[in-house]
């Protein structure tokens, strides 16, 4: 049994030890509106086969024959269809109120399949390059467990889809200066012109790759004594194979832009016009001198912070040099062209991301040359690793942090980027993001069961490690077919858990990971910090809190509200008017007040118009008003929107102006609104109206208030980010939109 556990391959085993680690700490919700529009742009090619998705807050492109496209490469989109194909499979036999809470989950195990691949990779090319089988795994547990890999794992970015195909370009590339073999050169061709499928300004390690191939046939065919007119036919017919895929890859590229708008370059780079012209327009507002010195030394996006092993690189790139000199100068070439790429964007620091969103892909190759360190001899050699072991425990604890957190949330609280001194800081809270792990009030720390069977997967694949590590002779062989056996047992065993643990009741393990939010809140509470503490009830109430009611009262308790009229679930459905297929009732079961006021249409109902008003209020002109409430929606996903209408008359249906004061879409959890308006001169009635605009789906409105703003009752305080407290927001300008009575 012991000479069978040490047969598996070492590429599965690392696999299945680094998907788990991924699985477990991932997130399965997206949260930014580039990474939803990929993933609609997948989700419209299964379910209705085609590229066009409907309107977004986030996004509304419009291209040909109006419709709403992606302005963004299609590369990550398909690798997403299987993954939201299997979700629709999934919410057929596991239906959920929203399919997309099932279609984010499954697609969001993209990144984690993609990284663990990249570090079996890493391994392979270790290998590859000499190192020994140790040195191999060393590198490979350095990469995947103490750099920004790890983070970057649990989220919906194309980074680690970036570096999977850069690292592939790489290896197949060296393979080929290894044995000659054209199918390796036909390889890198195929990986390269991915690369720029995804993202198209990768072009630049394409071209390392060619000019490295270039050299490599050069290097031969001199040494072969052709003549120059040989070697550079040869040389051609090379790089036409080499060319080949990708050429093949870009006019699928132009033929997707020319569906979506109408020409062979839109949608390319980010942007739906000429991405040449898009570059000259931003090149002018980058900022290289600032961006190189934070890219390198700040606490916010230093590459060198928040993936500490790679402080290394420079002092083990010139001893790998010594021994390899041309891969070393592709490695180089290759590390200093994203820095480039990087510094020529005004957006250098990639936004609200963790670390230095732009750098991730190079990883794999500042690690790779620390595997020269086996050359090293006596003390160099036990400083060496002594050093590397250091920045790799600290480097594992900042990975750590970032692979527990949600960027998303932090921007949601604080209003600005996510840095390793903040997460630190929300961490002490327990504001952590975890498919598996939850703090309630209730029952404190709890784990997911799949988590558990995550873990037992960890602790088997870190003793084959261990073992491994420790023996004196390297693996000398390994059966495919055990380890691949072993592999498909170990993922059923965890697609099993998944259904029965997480798909199945993924209602209740999202409103854990709401309550854990919850209960940060209170530890802020507790300590003064009344910004964070309400922002993050607020946070708990959108996801789904299994408290909703606490924490409404919490934020009203923070927060206060104007006084003014309560207008209850009866006081807003004065007068119906709405299709048959439309119900209006009130709702003691989805509530935050006792009962709320819900719309609702099926989905088979179609585009709907439905009105509820409240009855009329007597209102004086020229007269501050505040409206606020909560709204929560769900599968809204038609046409239009819902929205909550204030509308105004003279008392005779004269000099009637409406305005929506608050409109939303798709799926959300208990959302506050506060709206305050100034009525017109003619004013003497206001009616309020929930919408159902040109779309199926269900809303619910509870603790709907209108008050009279004056000095001595001024607007609600509403919370939007902590670095300050703003009044609830006053409308500056009018405008007659849609419907009113």
């Amino acid at each position: 049994m012991q000479n069978r556990w040490r047969d598996i391959s070492p590429s599965i085993v690392l696999f299945l030890f680094f998907f788990s680690v991924y699985a477990f700490t991932m997130s399965g919700v997206i949260l930014y509106g580039d990474e939803v529009e990929k993933y609609r742009v997948a989700q419209s090619i299964v379910d209705r086969h085609e590229f066009s998705f409907r309107p977004t807050a986030h996004r509304n492109e419009i291209g040909v024959n109006g419709r709403t496209y992606s302005i963004y490469e299609l590369g990550q989109t398909v690798f997403q269809i299987p993954l939201y194909a299997l979700a629709r499979l999934a919410n057929h036999f596991f239906p959920q109120d929203d399919i997309n809470r099932l279609g984010f989950l499954m697609v969001g195990f993209l990144n984690p399949l993609l990284t663990a691949l990249t570090c079996v990779l890493l391994f392979k090319t270790g290998r590859s390059l000499g190192f020994h089988f140790k040195t191999s795994v060393v590198l490979t547990l350095v990469f995947g467990l103490a750099t920004i890999a790890w983070p970057y794992s649990r989220n919906y970015t194309r980074e680690p889809l970036l570096t999977l195909l850069l690292l592939l370009s790489f290896y197949a590339v060296w393979r080929f200066s290894q044995t000659k073999q054209r199918v390796w050169l036909f390889a890198a061709g195929v990986f390269s012109g991915y690369l720029v499928f995804t993202k198209l300004i990768q072009v630049p390690a394409v071209v390392i790759f060619w000019i490295y191939i270039l050299f490599v046939i050069y290097r031969e065919y001199r040494q072969a004594g052709m003549s120059a007119r040989q070697m550079t036919l040869r040389m051609a017919q090379q790089s036409l194979l080499f060319f080949l895929p990708i050429v093949l890859l870009l006019v699928v590229q132009g033929l997707y832009a020319w569906s979506r708008f109408g020409t062979f370059y839109s949608g390319i780079g980010g942007t739906k016009y000429n991405p040449i012209d898009w570059i000259l327009f931003l090149l002018p507002m980058s900022e290289p001198e600032v961006a190189v010195v934070e890219l390198l030394l700040s606490p916010a996006k230093s590459a060198f912070l928040y993936s500490l092993p790679v402080l290394l690189f420079p002092v083990a790139w010139f001893k790998f040099f010594q021994q390899k000199r041309d891969v070393a100068l592709m490695i180089l070439a290759l590390v200093l062209a994203a820095f480039g790429t990087a510094l020529s964007r005004p957006d250098w620091e990639g936004g609200t991301w963790w670390g230095p969103r732009y750098l991730v892909q190079i990883t794999p190759f500042l690690i790779i040359p620390l595997g020269i360190l086996e050359t090293l001899n006596g003390r160099a050699r036990y400083w060496g690793y002594t050093t590397l072991i250091l920045l790799s425990l600290g480097g594992f604890f900042i990975s750590a942090v970032g692979a527990f957190s949600s960027e998303r949330d932090y921007l949601d609280v604080m209003g600005s980027g996510t840095t390793l001194a903040g997460q630190l800081d929300f961490l002490r809270y327990g504001v952590f993001d975890s498919l598996v792990l939850y703090w309630t009030l209730e029952n404190g720390l709890e784990i997911n069961p799949y988590g558990l069977v995550l873990g037992a997967v960890m602790l088997l694949t870190t003793l084959w490690i261990a073992d491994a590590l420790s023996r004196r002779l390297t693996v000398s062989s390994s059966s495919l077919r055990l380890g691949v056996g072993w592999a498909a047992g170990v993922l059923l065993v965890q697609m099993l858990a998944l259904v029965v643990w997480v798909i199945v009741p993924y209602q209740q393990v999202q409103s854990k990971k709401a309550d854990t939010l919850l209960r940060a809140g209170y530890l802020f509470a507790a300590e003064g910090r009344v910004c964070e503490a309400a922002a993050l009830y607020l946070l708990a109430l959108d996801r789904g809190t299994t408290s909703p009611t606490q924490a409404v009262a919490q934020v009203e308790t923070l927060l206060p509200r104007a006084d003014g009229l309560a207008l209850g679930a009866e006081n807003l459905m004065a007068e119906i008017e709405a299709p048959g297929e439309v119900t209006v009732e009130e709702d003691v079961l989805v509530t935050v007040s006792g009962t709320s006021l819900k719309i609702s249409a099926p989905p088979q109902a179609g585009n709907v118009i439905a009105r509820v008003q409240a009855t009329p209020l007597a209102a004086l002109p020229n007269t501050r008003y505040e409206l606020s409430g909560w709204v929560r929606a769900e599968n809204v996903y038609g046409k239009g929107y819902g929205s909550i209408t204030v509308s105004e008359d003279d008392g005779l249906f004269g000099h009637i102006h409406s305005t929506d004061l608050f409109k939303w879409d798709e799926t959300i959890g208990w959302n506050y609104f506060c709206q305050v308006f100034t009525t017109l001169p003619t004013t003497q009635r206001l009616f309020i109206t929930t919408w159902l605009w040109e779309t199926p789906g269900t809303i619910w409105i509870d603790r709907v208030q209108l008050a009279q703003i004056t000095a001595t009752n001024p607007p609600s305080v509403f919370i939007q980010p902590c670095k300050c407290f703003p009044r609830c927001a006053e409308r500056t300008g009018r405008r007659s939109v849609g419907p009113y009575p």
